[in-house]
Parts: C-alpha cells; sequence; structure tokens
C-alpha cells in the first residue's frame, strides 16, 4: 500500500444550464468516463486541452484538441497502449512550446516490476505542431512501489524544461530513496512512515535532445503536483517541500545559468502532516513576476492563499487568503494582465461543493468569489480542476463522467 495521506474530495457535477453565473459550458470534445487531463496554452494564446481515454478493452489513448474561438477542434491522439497508469491525481499532458514544437507525457507500468505502481513516465516530442511524435525521455522509481510522475513543462529560450518527482536521486550527490505512490488511501494526518521522494529536472534542446538530468531538491513531499512557469525573473518551479520534523509548505526553486538555485519557502506556513495531502500548488506569470496559489491546513485551519514574487526584493511577498471559509483546495492560477490573478479553487457548500474562482491583486485585495462548477456531496475525487488563461478569457476544466470545460471573460471579476 502506498502511504500518501488524501484529504476526501469530490467530482463535479454536469450543470444543467448552458451558463452558471458569468460561465460558459463548452462542448468537450472527450469521451464518457475519460479523465487526467491538462489545460495548457500556446505563446500566441491558443489553449490545448488534454485527456486519458478508454482504448479497446485494456488500453488507453492520450488525445488533445485546440480551443477555435468558443469551440473545441477535433481531437487527436497522440498515443496508445497498455500497462499504462491512469489515476486521479497524477495526469499526463501536452504542452506547447512555440511555433510548432511540442511536448507530451503519459504515465506506463513498468513491465518487469510488481506492486501497486512501479510506474514511469514517457516523454514525446513533436516539431510539426503534432503531426509526428519521437521518444525523448523515459524515468521510472525504485523499488516494488517506486515510481517516476507529477510531470510540470515549460519552454525556455534554447528549449524546454521539464522536472518530475521521482524515487531515483543518484545524480549530484542525492541518495537514491523509494517513495509512496499516488494511489493509497487514507485520512489526512495518516501516520505510516513515508520515505523519501527527490525532484528532479531534464533540459532539452529545440530539437528535444537531451542535455541534462539535474537533481532540484532530494525530499519532497512524494504525490502533490508540482508547477512551472517562465517570468521575467527566470524559470520558476513550484513544488510541496518535505522539511524536517515533517513539515509539508510550498517552496519554489529558479533556473539559472542551466542550474536550479537552492529551493527557497514561499512562505512558512507550518503545516505539520505526517503523509502527503496530494494538495499541490499552482504557478502562473505575467510581465510582473509571478504568482503561486496553494492550499494549506497549517494550525489545523484549511485555507487556499497566493503570493505575489516582489521582483525589487526577490522573494515572494506575505499570502493572500484566497478561499470562502471552507476550502477543500485544489487551486489553480492565472496571470491577467493587468498584474492580477485569477485564482480557482474548491469550496463545501450546504449538500456538496462548488469549483470558484475571484480576483486577487499584489496589493492585498481581493474581489468577489464566483462560481464555476457545482458538485453533490458524497462523490469521491475524480479530477483536479485546472484553470488557463487564454487572450481575455478565463478557460477550466474539471471532471464528471468525463473531462468538461467552461470559459468566462477575465473581465467578469471584480
Amino acid at each position: 500500500m502506498s502511504r500518501c495521506a488524501w484529504f476526501i474530495g469530490l467530482g463535479f457535477g454536469v450543470l444543467a444550464t448552458a451558463v452558471v453565473g458569468e460561465v460558459r459550458l463548452l462542448d468537450t470534445p472527450a469521451a464518457e468516463k475519460s479523465s487526467s487531463y491538462a489545460l495548457n496554452a500556446r505563446p500566441e494564446g491558443t489553449i490545448v486541452l488534454s485527456w486519458v481515454e478508454r482504448s479497446g478493452e485494456r488500453g488507453h489513448a492520450l488525445r488533445y484538441a485546440e480551443l477555435r474561438g468558443d469551440e473545441w477542434g477535433p481531437a487527436k491522439t497522440i498515443a496508445t497502449g497498455e500497462g499504462w497508469f491512469v489515476n486521479w491525481i497524477d495526469h499526463p499532458a501536452v504542452v506547447p512550446l512555440g511555433g510548432d514544437r511540442m511536448t507530451a507525457h503519459w504515465l506506463v507500468h513498468d513491465e518487469d516490476r510488481e506492486g501497486d505502481y512501479g510506474y514511469g513516465i514517457r516523454l514525446v516530442f513533436s516539431n510539426d505542431r503534432g503531426a509526428t511524435w519521437r521518444q525523448v525521455f523515459e524515468a521510472s522509481g525504485e523499488g516494488v512501489d517506486g515510481y517516476a510522475g507529477f510531470v510540470a513543462s515549460a519552454a525556455t529560450a534554447d528549449g524546454f524544461e521539464m522536472a518530475y518527482l521521482s524515487t531515483v536521486g543518484e545524480a549530484d550527490g542525492e541518495v537514491a530513496a523509494v517513495g509512496s505512490g499516488p494511489g493509497s488511501v487514507g485520512g489526512a494526518g495518516h501516520a505510516a512512515v513515508e520515505p523519501r521522494m527527490t525532484l528532479r529536472s531534464a533540459s532539452f534542446d529545440q530539437a528535444g535532445k537531451l542535455l541534462r538530468d539535474l537533481g532540484v531538491d532530494a525530499d519532497v513531499c512524494s504525490c502533490c503536483t508540482t508547477a512551472m512557469a517562465p517570468s521575467p525573473d527566470g524559470l520558476f518551479l513550484a513544488f510541496r517541500d518535505r522539511r524536517e520534523g515533517e513539515f509539508r509548505d510550498i517552496s519554489f526553486a529558479r533556473l539559472e545559468d542551466g542550474r536550479w538555485t537552492g529551493s527557497e519557502l514561499v512562505h512558512r506556513d507550518g503545516w505539520h502532516i505526517r503523509g502527503c495531502p496530494t494538495n499541490g500548488p499552482a504557478l502562473a506569470s505575467g510581465q510582473e513576476g509571478p504568482a503561486v496559489a496553494w492550499f494549506t491546513a497549517a494550525g489545523g485551519e484549511a485555507r487556499v492563499v497566493a503570493a505575489f514574487w516582489n521582483t525589487k526584493e526577490q522573494r515572494f511577498d506575505a499570502p493572500l487568503r484566497i478561499d470562502d471559509g471552507s476550502p477543500r483546495g485544489w487551486a489553480g492560477v492565472a496571470m491577467l494582465e493587468d498584474g492580477s490573478a485569477a485564482v480557482s479553487w474548491v469550496e463545501r457548500v450546504e449538500g456538496g461543493a462548488e469549483l470558484r474562482v475571484r480576483r486577487a491583486t499584489g496589493d492585498g485585495r481581493t474581489g468577489a468569489s464566483l462560481p464555476v462548477a457545482s458538485a453533490p456531496a458524497g462523490r469521491s475525487v475524480v479530477g483536479v480542476p485546472k484553470l488557463v488563461l487564454g487572450g481575455d478569457r478565463l478557460i477550466f476544466a474539471w471532471r464528471d463522467g468525463g473531462v468538461r470545460t467552461g470559459l468566462m471573460s477575465a473581465a467578469d471579476l471584480d
């Protein structure tokens, strides 16, 4: 059994109307029972939705579509196969890199290993806007339950970078470790012993050639998502760290001259939890720099917060509270043209929960929260909501029986 401490969560209900508040629901091309979705934007603003769906009786397929105006284009298939690892928290993704270059990854069980997990990453690259793909990287973890996953990718001036969690960390003097996987059950604060997980990053050139694979942090939370975004102050990587005493706060690192800086706390929340909460940070950047949004339950109080980068002082400012008093977490963030941020999260409500969004500013102001999608009570987590900015619109993705999407104008935020 894996030893992550899961929060009880939810799947989002299909809404009966075409508009919820200011949100317009879109006809999403993903099949029913599709899952493991992601949203990313091309540098010119086109939004790419990716997801996993069934292929035959035992196989899966990684597919994607581009948003054209108010409609999704036709679904395209990148890869199909059997033995994939498909779960609610560790999602494959398709990431546009600029021009016709794209990268994509999915997760595959290792054929020669037994255990609940034992899966690894398959990363492919395209230089013809997805017409053809070739594998450029793979990684696996060690041990029966070892794995590699939780990938974040972003374009750089010379190519692209891919960060990932792994139970292998031999480079740069790191000690190989065995971590727990993202499929266990248990309550928050589950006290089972959790082995160490490392955070690594692989660098690729413009043609998709692997240049180096470096360690970033030798001891991180084992099944929280990672996030990466380029900014005027360099490429930022955000993740949930694991520090002495089992404190699980959000840290960041920056890529400088081909190497990552030492990890630093975004803010010292002081969340003490003996197990991974499977509730990672979101990261986005604009001309003024990045913002990070995340969930914490430090001091026994659940909160969703966001912090803005202070370019002058080269640090993140004190976080703002975003939620409405009873959050489940799973934050998303998108930077708006005026330097403010749209932050989304999941909030408990009577009889269920809602995906909500509100504006936050670097000078400490927040606007009214707006509902995006609702959920009935008593449903288990089957997805983590996503948020991305496309032009002057916010695009959302969630899951209810299959992948759902909606959009709203950023101008509708207070």
